[in-house]
């Protein structure tokens, strides 16, 4: 995980963020394993609404606490199985034993490195 907080997101600058790939999904959490790649996120590419998603409080306690890369064609899978059924729920990930609730830090879906594409990781 690249550590980041909120009061630290830069306006501009490449930083590698590390990419992680799902070991298991139960259909509400996935336990996400590192890869040995890194992919380059461009804070430029991150348009003014993206940073006021990353920056705010989601939910009334969630706070950003670092970015991860995962693979756009599983991400977008399970966000269908999350937000399908009755009750559309946030999707969860374990890193390092711990959990986390995550969303794509661009509202307009950037793939980076062929196949990844960056989410922030809530706390």
């Amino acid at each position: 995980m690249y550590p980041l907080v909120a009061a630290g997101i830069p306006a501009s600058g490449v930083v590698e963020v590390p990419c992680y790939a799902a070991a298991s999904f139960n259909g509400r959490t996935a336990v996400l394993r590192p890869e040995v790649r890194r992919v380059p996120l461009d804070f430029a590419s991150l348009s003014e609404r993206d940073v006021e998603l990353m920056v705010s409080v989601r939910a009334e306690e969630w706070v950003l606490r670092g970015l991860v890369a995962v693979d756009v064609d599983w991400l977008v899978g399970v966000l269908e199985v999350v937000s399908s059924g009755p009750q559309p729920r946030p999707l969860g990930v374990e890193v390092d034993d711990v959990w986390f609730f995550v969303a794509p830090l661009h509202s307009v879906p950037t793939v980076v490195g062929g196949r990844y594409v960056a989410v922030g990781l809530y706390r």
